[in-house]
């Protein structure tokens, strides 16, 4: 059984493109060795390529390429990209909405989204270089899983579904820009004539749009699944197109259905679009049939983040300062839970499992740490 997440294709600069037997697609939410979507891969022999980044950072937007057990619990993962969705100068910030527009697209945040080079939305000024991790919603704009400070000299980045496509003039819509791909390079097996209204793409440019026109300078197709075999699958994305419980609907562009889920993080009812909703199961018939739910965030309502790190102790200059699998933590707080050892027996080489909710300057703030 053999299937390719979506197109995948141009991992790095080589352009590698991915194959595997099944995928994720949604937001690094953890480290050991990643997970996604409530699913721990191992990454042991992964091919792991970060564009426009030194390493996977939790909230990048990753897509997995590997096998998944059958408990859609735990599985190997054979690739994982991650891509930024967009780098540009934001151009404007409202931060009582909660939203910024960058390259003409309307970017949303909430309580999950980690910021890194810059503290809250509040505190991004227009006209400060952002690159942005994000998730499709349905109406268009985006929301944002990570948000982090940038040099204004580096590429601009956009995402978004094309539209207005003509081909004689090479040219298609993408949020407020027109974009110009006669002289751009395709990434993967994506080519110019395969490019169709709809269709998800990641656009990249080395000079400002003139006139509402961008030139395009490469383009890669954006993260899908496939939709042919049956296989297992993993999906994180906000909810649209919803018609009820018992019905297909849309997340992250795939067709999804929860009727016989087990849903967890709050009640059924609370579905509905502009949900996040992070879900796994079998792809059938290009439909992702689930056999769990889980709600990450309901609008008006919220909910928790959840980052979990497992792992050795590294680098531990204090209980407020030390890593594990790299990413920085402050397990200060009196609140912290300590389970099988206490704040004393931090050491570099303790093998942990840490959790936390929040993440501030890129330090994840630990609510329980577990000695294993």
């Amino acid at each position: 059984m053999a299937a390719g997440p979506g197109d995948g294709g141009g991992v790095g600069s080589g352009g590698t493109g991915v194959t595997a037997s099944a995928v994720g697609v949604g937001v690094a939410d953890g480290f050991g060795s990643v997970i996604v979507n409530g699913v721990r891969f191992a990454t042991d022999s992964a091919q792991i390529t970060t564009e426009d980044s030194d390493a996977l950072r939790l909230g990048m937007t990753v897509l997995v390429g590997g096998s998944i057990q059958p408990d859609l619990l735990t599985g190997t993962a054979t690739t994982v990209l991650s891509v930024p969705e967009f780098r540009g100068a934001a151009t404007a910030v409202d931060a009582a909405a909660g939203a910024l527009e960058v390259s003409g697209t309307r970017v949303l945040v909430d309580e999950a989204t980690i910021y890194d080079g810059v503290t809250s939305l509040s505190s991004i000024k227009v006209g400060t270089t952002v690159q942005v991790y994000a998730l499709p919603i349905g109406d268009g704009s985006w929301r944002a899983s990570r948000i982090e400070s940038k040099s204004s000299s580096l590429p601009l980045i956009l995402s978004g579904a094309v539209g207005q496509l003509d081909t004689a003039s090479k040219t298609f819509s993408l949020g407020g820009l027109l974009v110009n791909y006669g002289a751009a390079s395709f990434s993967g097996t994506l080519v110019g004539s395969s490019l169709a209204n709809g269709m998800v793409v990641y656009v990249r440019a080395t000079a400002l749009p003139v006139n509402g026109v961008l030139n395009a300078q490469q383009i890669r197709r954006g993260h899908t699944l496939p939709t042919t075999g049956s296989f297992a699958a993993n999906l994180l994305g906000i909810v649209s197109s919803f018609g009820g419980l018992n019905s297909d609907f849309l997340l992250y562009g795939q067709r999804v259905n929860i009727a016989s889920a087990l849903v967890t993080g709050g009640p059924a009812s609370s579905i509905g679009n502009g949900v996040r909703l992070e879900v796994a199961g079998t792809m059938v018939g290009g439909v992702l049939v689930a056999k769990r739910a889980r709600i990450r965030y309901a609008p008006g309502v919220g909910g928790p983040a959840s980052f979990q790190l497992i792992g050795t102790v590294g680098q531990y200059r204090s209980v407020a300062d030390f890593r594990v699998n790299g990413q920085p933590v402050d397990a200060s707080n009196s609140s912290v839970v300590f389970t099988n050892g206490t704040a004393k027996d931090l050491r570099n080489g303790a093998r942990v499992s840490v959790s936390g909710s929040q993440v501030v300057s890129g330090v994840l703030q630990a609510t329980t740490v577990q000695f294993e």
